[in-house]
C-alpha cells in the first residue's frame, strides 16, 4: 500500500525543514525571473506575448460590450507597521514615475512589462489565466476623512476600450498605514478576473510595502 512521503533535508549535518528549502526555492525563482526579463527587455517581451495579448484583447472587448456599462467590484485591503503612507507613497510613486522597471516587476511573478516612462503606463500583466496589455490612466481623486490619499484609474486597451478602473486608497494609522485597493472589470468578466486580482493586488502591494521599509 502507498504510504505518505516523507522528506529530510540535511545540510552540513544540520537539519531544515520543507519550510526552509521552500523559502529558499522562492527566492531563486524570483532571481531566475529577474534575470529573464531583463534579459528579454520591453520589445522582445511584447512580441513574446503577443498571442496572449492578441487573444485577451478579443475577450476584453466582447465582456465590455457585453456589460453596456456595468461593473463588478472586487476589494482587498492591506494594513502594515513600521512604515507611514508617506514614505511609502513617496517610495512608490518615485518608482514609477522614474520608470524603475526592476521595482515595479519585481512585486508579481505575473508582471511582464510595466512602461510609466509616458503619460500613462503600458502594463502586460495576467488577468484571470492571460498575460492582457493595457493602458493605466492616474487620475486626480480627492480624498476624504477615511483616505485622505486616493488615487484612481483607467484601463484601456490600445483601442481605447476601458476594461477595467481602479482605485488606491491610503491612510495612516497609529503604527502604520492602511491601503484599500479596488479594481472593477466588466460585469460580463468571468469570476477569476475580479478574485484572481484580488491576490494580484495582495501579492504586488505587500512585496512593494517590504521594497519601501528595506530603502
Amino acid at each position: 500500500m502507498p504510504t505518505s512521503l516523507t522528506i529530510r533535508t540535511e545540510i552540513d549535518g544540520t537539519p531544515h525543514p520543507r519550510e526552509a528549502v521552500l523559502a529558499w526555492e522562492l527566492d531563486r525563482a524570483r532571481a531566475a525571473l529577474h534575470l529573464l526579463k531583463q534579459r528579454l527587455g520591453d520589445t522582445r517581451t511584447r512580441e513574446l506575448l503577443t498571442p496572449d495579448t492578441t487573444a485577451a484583447d478579443t475577450a476584453l472587448t466582447t465582456w465590455a460590450q457585453a456589460s453596456a456599462g456595468h461593473w463588478r467590484t472586487a476589494v482587498t485591503e492591506l494594513t502594515a507597521t513600521g512604515v507611514d503612507a508617506r514614505t511609502f507613497l513617496t517610495w512608490w510613486q518615485t518608482r514609477l514615475h522614474s520608470g524603475d522597471r526592476t521595482a515595479l516587476l519585481a512585486a508579481n511573478p505575473e508582471h511582464y512589462l510595466a512602461d510609466s516612462t509616458g503619460d500613462r503606463v503600458e502594463i502586460i500583466e495576467t488577468l484571470g489565466t492571460t498575460p492582457t496589455r493595457f493602458f493605466l490612466h492616474f487620475h486626480d481623486t480627492p480624498g476624504n476623512a477615511t483616505f485622505p490619499v486616493r488615487i484612481g484609474g483607467t484601463g484601456t486597451l490600445a483601442d481605447g476600450t476601458e476594461v477595467l478602473h481602479v482605485m488606491h486608497e491610503f491612510a495612516d494609522t497609529p503604527d502604520g498605514l492602511r491601503i484599500r485597493l479596488t479594481v472593477q472589470f466588466p460585469e460580463a468578466a468571468p469570476d477569476l478576473l475580479p478574485t484572481g486580482h484580488q491576490w494580484h493586488f495582495a501579492c504586488e502591494f505587500t512585496n512593494w510595502l517590504q521594497a519601501a521599509h528595506a530603502a
